[in-house]
């Protein structure tokens, strides 16, 4: 009886220390990221830890930009999920300026609709090659590459089309959007930032949050599209005969820069899906840089990441966009875009 009382004695102790606030959290963080102990370890470091208060996206977006890999980041998502239930802290464990006034977060989001539209307006045809990689979990998290893909993305006319080149380095002639088993994402590079600020919309949109976003103050914003007002498309099915396609709503986040007033990242969840099809969710993350085409700089996507869920499987998969270069008009010019599974 003494032997056991003393290791639930001691089990108790670990689980205590443990336990912390959304400050110890960030110094735990910030620490690792000084000693460089690399992702992995620092991602171990607070694998266990149970936090006593929420912790929040822009927590989680500072620490990323500050040098947070994405072992840790996923590990922050998943305290994020964790420990929603839990109290606010009292203080926050990073300062957060002062949010803009109400008609200055209306002039932020008007100025970064404006440059949305003028900036597709202006970008030349262009050809880039687009890095995916794609991942699978049989459950929560646990994900296995299964292929990697090369692809030719040409952007014609305002318009997107997709090249399948190879698979896992070797050629292939099959088509992308028809042919190619698996998930398929498309449209992740205008359609996306057109579709939020479209008048046909009628996005919803607030000002949330500061954030920090490679170490630039950024502005984020909420936004949301009804079914009803959506082009948003997602289709499913192992056999093309038998696919079930439906258009949904998104939410999620805007990001814009507060020097430039430009979008830098978009963050879009797909979340309300009917029972014929097995899609349960779909989050898009996507970043924008700034690039260089025929001797000008374009904002343009330089990563991706779409996550999907049709149980008991989970997809991923993970884009970069490479390569940029003008249009030379050696190929048929088709438009269709759909994300697959």
């Amino acid at each position: 009886m003494r032997v056991s009382l003393a290791l639930f004695a001691i089990a108790a102790a670990a689980a205590a220390q443990n336990r912390g606030s959304v400050s110890d959290l960030v110094a735990q963080v910030r620490g690792d990221l000084d000693r460089a102990r690399g992702d992995s370890r620092t991602a171990k470091d607070i694998r266990k830890m149970q936090l006593t208060e929420r912790l929040d996206d822009r927590t989680i977006e500072i620490l990323e930009s500050e040098g947070a890999g994405r072992d840790t980041v996923e590990e922050l998502l998943r305290l994020r999920d964790r420990s929603s239930t839990m109290p606010r802290p009292t203080t926050p464990a990073i300062p957060e300026p002062p949010a803009p006034s109400p008609a200055a977060q209306v002039q932020i989001w008007n100025a970064a609709q404006d440059n949305a539209q003028s900036h597709n307006q202006s970008l030349p045809d262009f050809i880039c090659t687009e890095m995916i990689r794609r991942y699978v979990a049989p459950k929560e998290n646990a994900w296995k590459l299964q292929d990697t893909l090369s692809l030719k993305l040409t952007y014609f006319d305002r318009r997107e089309e997709y090249k399948l080149l190879t698979v896992n380095n070797r050629p292939t002639s099959i088509s992308y959007e028809r042919q190619m088993w698996g998930t398929v994402t498309e449209n992740e590079f205008g359609t996306m930032l057109a579709a939020i600020f479209a008048l046909k919309s009628r996005t919803n949109r607030d000002w949330d949050h500061w954030t920090l976003l490679r170490s630039r103050p950024t502005h984020v914003y909420t936004f949301a599209i009804a079914q009803a007002n959506s082009e948003y498309q997602v289709t499913s099915g192992a056999d093309p005969r038998e696919e079930v396609s439906v258009k949904v709503g998104q939410h999620g986040y805007v990001y814009i820069d507060d020097a430039t007033r430009m979008v830098v990242r978009l963050t879009a969840i797909a979340d309300d899906f009917p029972p014929d099809i097995d899609v349960r969710k779909v989050v898009l993350i996507l970043d924008y840089d700034f690039t260089e085409v025929g001797g000008t700089r374009y904002l343009l996507p330089l990563h991706s990441e779409t996550t999907l869920w049709a149980p008991p499987l989970q997809h991923r998969n993970e884009t970069d966009f490479l390569k940029y270069r003008k249009f030379s008009a050696d190929t048929t010019i088709t438009y269709d875009g759909t994300v697959k599974k």
